[in-house]
């Protein structure tokens, strides 16, 4: 029987949970937000993104040594799903029931770092499954429809994050953010049960496990013979460390320029859509203009957002600008951002699975979201330096970052 249909559509509501519930718990808009009331040092927020995302790409290297001696790889998905959600669980008792600001922001960040751990060895067999149940062609169109649904119920639940964000509201910090966390959680425990329904072939000429030194060395040399693959790594390692500064921009016009804390919802609410948007148009044409291109969307996206953040940090102070426009002056930024991640989010791995030969795909995929994980972890720097330099500093080196990114993609068709 064919269940090609069946799983396409599964593994899209699996989206469409998943990405709602990261809505709610948004890292550059929402956690960075719940961080800073916790505590004023900017090397906690700094470290949100790279601990969710590295965290997510940097056991796959290791989970790839011994899963491609496996048949099938939802089983261990769905052991996986259990271990995230447990510490999801007990961050969002925390949260509502500690009131010490300290202890909340450790175990926070100790569950935070579980769970993400977590999803990160649930990642391999995420795309595995992807590998083997869509075909290549409808690879971009159910990606950007994932994130194009996910993006149509996160426009209702960004409105429950400003609703429940707003000062007004019945629901005081912390216990604002508990609610928020607790209804992520449940909607993520949707999607993973909805993943696990998803049939999955067994594949038929499986490697043997290898130890993780031999791993790395098979996938050095794919490095040095595969140019193409060698590009692709410069282009998502520029776009990671390029968005570095993002969580920094709500944070610098509420405390710096006196933005308002209710407008976190409306930037969730327009980047959200900005996301639904471009995922409507990206399913549409991202099968025809080439993944390749959709990237270089991205590279141009994150350049415009970082230029709009340069130029109010650069006239902020001589015209004395300070609450509604500095407030109003980050819509566009989180539009440009909204485009960004839309772009990465649709091309990034369809590219991926694009470059990677189907005998070597698990070493492929696990080796590149581990050096991945990597980068984004080293990223966790950023707070650092705006604690040390200053924001204008990370904003050049995440234009630089983004030029780099451009760079690589234009060479990549060269190759």
């Amino acid at each position: 029987m064919n269940h090609s249909r069946r799983n396409f559509w599964l593994g899209v509501l699996n989206g469409t949970f998943y990405i709602t519930a990261e809505t709610l718990t948004e890292p550059t808009l929402v956690l960075a937000s719940f961080v800073s009331r916790l505590t004023d040092s900017p090397l906690w927020v700094g470290m949100i993104v790279p601990l969710r995302d590295g965290s997510w790409f940097l056991p796959q290297l290791w989970v790839s040594s011994f899963l491609q001696s496996e048949p099938r790889k939802l089983p261990y998905y769905r052991r996986m799903a259990l271990v995230r959600a447990l510490p999801w669980l007990a961050m969002s008792v925390v949260v509502l029931t500690v009131r010490d600001p300290l202890w909340t922001l450790i175990i926070f960040f100790v569950c935070f770092s579980i769970t993400s751990i977590a999803a990160g060895l649930s990642g391999l067999p995420f795309l595995e499954v992807v590998g083997k149940t869509i075909p290549p062609e409808r690879r971009g169109e159910f990606f950007a429809l994932r994130l194009a649904t996910g993006g149509l119920a996160g426009v209702g639940a960004s409105f429950f994050v400003r609703w429940m964000l707003d000062e007004k509201n019945i629901y005081m910090f912390p216990a604002n953010f508990g609610v928020l966390f607790g209804t992520a959680l449940a909607l993520a425990c949707g999607s993973w049960l909805v993943f696990a329904w998803i049939v999955e072939p067994s594949d038929q000429n499986v490697k043997p496990p290898v130890s993780l030194i031999d791993q790395l060395r098979r996938a050095m040399q794919i490095i040095k013979s595969d140019p193409r693959y060698r590009r692709f790594i410069y282009l998502r390692s520029s776009l990671i460390v390029g968005g570095a500064a993002t969580p920094f921009f709500a944070i610098y016009v509420q405390r710096t320029l006196d933005g308002s804390l209710s407008m976190i919802g409306v930037y969730l609410a327009v980047y959200v859509i900005t996301n639904l948007v471009t995922n409507f148009a990206l399913a549409r044409i991202s099968g025809k203009i080439g993944y390749q291109r959709v990237t270089e969307i991205a590279g141009v996206a994150g350049l415009a957002m970082t230029l709009i953040v340069l130029t109010l940090i650069l006239i902020a102070s001589p015209l004395n600008l300070r609450g509604t426009i500095p407030s109003l002056w980050l819509i566009p930024v989180f539009i440009f951002s909204g485009i960004r991640e839309s772009s990465q989010g649709v091309a990034g791995q369809s590219l991926l699975l694009e470059i990677a030969p189907l005998s070597e795909r698990t070493l492929y995929l696990g080796f590149t979201n581990t050096l991945l994980g990597i980068i984004l972890l080293s990223t966790g720097l950023s707070g650092i330096i705006v604690q040390t330099f200053g924001l204008l500093t990370l904003l050049i080196i995440a234009i630089l970052a983004h030029i780099v990114a451009l760079i690589s993609s234009a060479r990549m068709r060269k190759a």
